[in-house]
Parts: C-alpha cells; sequence; structure tokens
C-alpha cells in the first residue's frame, strides 16, 4: 500500500541488488530478451571483472568496457568472518555500481550514496544472486552483474560490489518502555511482536502530526539519508480497519530517510529516533495521502494511524 516514490538523482536506486533477475521497478524485464537466464552462452559476466579485495577501502571495479552480461552473475570476492547468510536474512551492505556499458562508476556509498540493502530471498534478487549470498558471511564482499533500470526509465546493464555490512536483527522493537499520552487507542503485540489496536479510534482526529513513543530502543538514533528497515502496519482513523501491514507479508519495508520516496508524515516522523523504537504516528491527510481529491491515491482525505517498529539504521559514510 505505502507507494515508493522517485529515489534520487543519480542513476539507480540504492535500496536494492541490481536487477540479477532482469527485473524493473515494476516487475518486467528491462531487456526484454529474457536475459535473466543463465543460458545466455559465452562466458560469465565476473570473469572479466578483476575487484579490489582490500576490505578498508572502496573496491576497485577494472574491466573492459563494453562488458557484455548475457545473464546474471554472482560470486563472492572476500570471504568475511561474520555469520552465514542464509534464505530470508534481511541484508544491510554497502554498494558501489558500475556502469557497465563504459565503466563509470554511477554511484557509490564510499561517495556520499546511501547504504542500502535487501532481503535475500530469489524472487528479489535471483537464483544466481540467491545461490552466491547463501555461500556468503557477513564481512564478505561480493559482486554480481545484471540490470537496473533508472528512475528515468533507463536500463543500465551493471556490475555491482557490496560488502555486506550485517544481518537486520531482531525484526521486532526492543527497548524500555516508552510513555504514550493515552489519548489514542493503546497497542497489544502478538507474539512475534505485531500490533494491533486495542479499540476504534475516538473523537475527532488531530490536525497535526502526533507521534507517541511506545517502546524506546537503545541503538543509534535515525537521521536523514539513512537506509531505514521497519515493519509496520496502518489503520484508518474513521473507522479502525487495518489496511496495510509489512508483518502479514513477512517482510520489513525498507526506504533512504528523507529522499521523498514515501509519505512526508514518515520521512519527517521518523527523524531522531533511537534504533529499536516503536513508534506511534497519526498522520492527518497532509502527512499521508493528501487531501481528498488532491491525487489518486484510495487513501486520500483520511487520518491515518501507523505502529512502527524500527529495526535499523544505516548511514551514509562519514
Amino acid at each position: 500500500m505505502i507507494r515508493r516514490r522517485t529515489l534520487l538523482t543519480t542513476a539507480l536506486a540504492a535500496t536494492a541488488a541490481i536487477g540479477l533477475a532482469a527485473c524493473s521497478e515494476d516487475g518486467s524485464d528491462p531487456e526484454a530478451t529474457g536475459a535473466a537466464s543463465d543460458a545466455g552462452g559465452g562466458e560469465p559476466a565476473l570473469s572479466g571483472v578483476t575487484v579490489g579485495e582490500d576490505l578498508g577501502a572502496e573496491p576497485t571495479v577494472e574491466f573492459s568496457a563494453p562488458l557484455a552480461i548475457s545473464g546474471p552473475d554472482a560470486q563472492v570476492i572476500v570471504p568475511g568472518d561474520g555469520a552465514k547468510i542464509a534464505e530470508g536474512d534481511n541484508l544491510i551492505w554497502r554498494s558501489l555500481y558500475a556502469d557497465a556499458a563504459t565503466g563509470e562508476t554511477l554511484q557509490s556509498w564510499w561517495q556520499g550514496a546511501p547504504a542500502s540493502g535487501l532481503r535475500v530471498d530469489a524472487e528479489g534478487v535471483g537464483q544466481s544472486a540467491l545461490e552466491a549470498l547463501t555461500t556468503a558471511t557477513v564481512g564478505s564482499r561480493v559482486a554480481m552483474a545484471g540490470w537496473q533500470t533508472s528512475q528515468s526509465g533507463d536500463n543500465y546493464s551493471l556490475v555491482q560490489v557490496a560488502d555486506i555490512d550485517r544481518v537486520v536483527d531482531p525484526l521486532r522493537a526492543e527497548g524500555e518502555s516508552g510513555d504514550p499520552s493515552g489519548d489514542f487507542p493503546a497497542v497489544t503485540l502478538d507474539d512475534k511482536g505485531a500490533p494491533a489496536l486495542q479499540d476504534t479510534p475516538q473523537g475527532d482526529p488531530p490536525t497535526e502530526t502526533v507521534r507517541e513513543e511506545l517502546i524506546v530502543g537503545t541503538g543509534e538514533r535515525t537521521r536523514e539519508g539513512d537506509y531505514l528497515v521497519m515493519h509496520y502496519t496502518g489503520w484508518s482513523w474513521a473507522d479502525g480497519k487495518q489496511f496495510d501491514s509489512s508483518w502479514e507479508r513477512d517482510a520489513p519495508f525498507s526506504f533512504v530517510q528523507g529522499a521523498g520516496r514515501v509519505i512526508p508524515g514518515w520521512d519527517q516522523g521518523l527523524l531522531d529516533l533511537p534504533v529499536g523504537s516503536q513508534v506511534m504516528l497519526v498522520l492527518p491527510p497532509a502527512a499521508a495521502y493528501g487531501e481528498k481529491g488532491e491525487n489518486d491515491e484510495e487513501l486520500n482525505g483520511q487520518t491515518l494511524i501507523f505502529v512502527i517498529d524500527v529495526l535499523d539504521a544505516a548511514h551514509r559514510a562519514d
């Protein structure tokens, strides 16, 4: 339900792996040639790529351009010394993207781009990446060759090099109990931590954004430019009905904080929070999907309630 908006003015969306399954944002094949298959013939794309192995520095990526990518390819460049990556893990990593056509670096965490991450599953990254990532460990440097679609709809053949920083864990808020005002419905949690409203909202909704801290985490505070990972559930103030939940999809949601990809209330209301916190945001239409008739969103004109667990916040390079 939460629609992502344009992320960056640079070439690529920084919140995912490149399209190793040859998928653009709408799930279509940007090459439109069936190139997601490994049966493209010839040598694997990364056989012609040399990647620097110094984990303390931005990776060097060398190849003769243009680099032909007839099928997705992925490999571990430097093994890490952390825990083994498992299917279904949610990773945080630091990435560099090189244009296979020119050799140019399009985007790099080491040069100020946001951090990024992904969920390790075939649907999101493709079978080649899944097989490589599930042989990797935390701390590894991995390389992938594939495709991505830019915000303007241009298709790129790419080499992505990423240093795996960590696995997001736990996948629920943990900390001390907050001190909510009591003016809004109480929240109950199931065994996994998924929230539910105890009562239907009563009275007129607030006209300004309200943030109530239900659990106060102990991690670093969120800031603009962070790659934020969270679980959330949303309800309509008007009738108390749930309209969306990442918990039901069993997959956290992620975005770059302050980049205008999500509703304004999330960009603004999730700043300066310790990781591990759980907050309730009560958002009037202007901070959610706009006033009635302003656009075509189903939730136009509605005040919304969200309960959000802040699971991780990866910073830009210092």
